[in-house]
């Protein structure tokens, strides 16, 4: 193959991809980190579990850590502009994409997320401006996967079809953080049409964060398996103010890598 008929494969499968996460909301990118990275990351989120310095556990099995960018910021900083993932997100959001927070995971025992939306405002941040001209942005997460999450073991899901759906308004109420399986807003994700990732580790899954998702980790780890682990970014697209609802806080960001640094495509 000649370097001009791969540049135009290379383009043609971007534009595809492109395409896919604009209709789905979500893509799954296959091997995008090297093995010696996913390696490394797993060595320093287990070192860190062992010895107890995460910043929180919740209810459901999720064990996070939320300084990364301040305690491995030479592993971290890379990935904010690897090509592979945060090529969609510059395509979508530009010199606006600003960097919220770096979040990674590990789940010890079985795990099953409450279904939840990382930008749970999106829909609404109009009408909390109090802007007679108000701007709406969005914001995106790419995870990248240290552990397989084969059929059986792990998955990530979303809800099919709900990028461009709102949430239905009578549900609102209910949409926050819970255990609680039988809440009215778990229930009706239960009811929904659902779709299946499978990531392998190393592989990324970019989408967007207002889209209803929940991970599972269906099993308890075998002695010789390496507990589940991810690593989170959230991206948001500038304007936000303080008071919107989202799962994470950028403040840590900001006194980190200052309002400037925070903007990997400006």
């Amino acid at each position: 193959m000649h370097q001009g008929e791969s540049n135009v494969s290379q383009t043609t499968r971007f534009q595809r991809n492109l395409d896919d996460l604009q209709v789905h909301g979500y893509l799954h990118i296959k091997n995008a980190l090297k093995p010696d990275t996913v390696t490394r990351w797993k060595e320093i989120l287990y070192a860190k579990y062992e010895r107890e310095e995460y910043c929180g556990a919740n209810s459901v099995g999720n064990v996070y850590f939320d300084k990364l960018l301040g305690q491995a910021t030479d592993m971290v900083l890379p990935l904010l502009t690897l090509p592979d993932t945060t090529a969609y997100l510059k395509a979508i959001m530009g010199k606006q994409c600003q960097l919220r927070s770096v979040r990674a995971h590990v789940n010890p025992a079985s795990y099953k997320q409450e279904w939840h939306m990382d930008f749970s405002d999106y829909y609404y941040q109009e009408g909390k401006s109090d802007a007679l001209q108000p701007v709406k942005g969005l914001c995106m997460n790419q995870t990248f996967y240290l552990t397989d999450n084969d059929p059986g073991v792990a998955r990530l899901t979303f809800l099919k079809g709900y990028l461009k759906k709102p949430i239905p308004a009578e549900l609102l109420p209910h949409i926050g953080y819970t255990d609680d399986r039988q809440n009215v807003f778990q229930v009706w994700c239960d009811s929904q049409e659902q779709v299946d990732l499978h990531p392998k580790a190393g592989d990324a899954v970019v989408f967007y964060s207002h889209i209803p998702h929940q991970g599972a980790k269906l099993r308890e780890a075998a002695p010789d398996e390496d507990i589940r682990a991810n690593l989170v970014f959230h991206f948001q697209q500038t304007p936000m103010f303080p008071g919107i609802m989202f799962v994470s806080d950028p403040q840590f960001t900001l006194d980190t890598l200052g309002y400037r640094g925070s903007f990997p495509f400006a």
